[in-house]
């Protein structure tokens, strides 16, 4: 039963949220629910979270105590050279936002492709990044929006979180064809 089959009340109550990564606007369609920056725990650190965060632009702290911490968020930066439709450039800081769509029950993201299965919706496209392979400290992999924003005057090289392009090895690993070695892959964020 697709969506359209359910009463209006239950389809007015769907909702479906995901992070634009790269990005501090939603595509149309979607509502902003904050905008942000992207952070998460340093590349040579091996211990701490494992995924990048979007961070709002304003924090809400509790009561501070004397307990202290045992693990930090960091800034996270571009580490590639360029994007091809895009002025971002090497350790320029990453904006994220979270966006909603109503009236929707699914989200996927599907890697090394830039469209959608047939009756889903393409919320945005662009490329499969994470933390560089040799680094000590690993990173979940994340779709970074094709046209990606910089946070303005933030290119200072505090190498927190690191964003890297992800590429295919299909020499004994992944099917060379149709993947293609070094290749840089794709991915789309889709709703139904």
């Amino acid at each position: 039963m697709g969506n359209a089959a359910l009463p209006e009340s239950l389809l007015d109550a769907l909702s479906v949220t995901y992070t634009r990564w790269g990005r501090t606007t939603c595509p149309s369609g979607a509502e902003v629910v904050y905008s942000g920056i992207a952070g998460g725990a340093h590349y040579t650190q091996v211990g701490g979270g494992t995924n990048y965060q979007c961070l709002p632009e304003e924090p809400i702290y509790d009561d501070i105590n004397d307990a202290g911490v045992g693990s930090y968020m960091y800034n996270a930066e571009y580490e590639v050279t360029q994007f091809k439709a895009s002025d971002v450039e090497i350790q320029d800081d990453v904006p994220c936002v979270v966006c909603r769509v109503k009236r929707k029950s699914s989200l996927l993201v599907v890697p090394a492709r830039n469209v959608c299965p047939s009756n889903w919706r393409l919320e945005y496209a662009g490329y499969l990044m994470t933390a560089h392979h040799t680094h000590a400290h690993p990173m979940e992999f994340a779709c970074m929006d094709r046209q990606p924003e910089a946070i303005p005057r933030s290119r200072s090289n505090t190498n927190g979180a690191l964003f890297y392009f992800v590429g295919g090895r299909c020499s004994g690993h992944l099917p060379c064809a149709p993947y293609k070695h070094d290749v840089q892959l794709t991915c789309a964020v889709c709703t139904v």
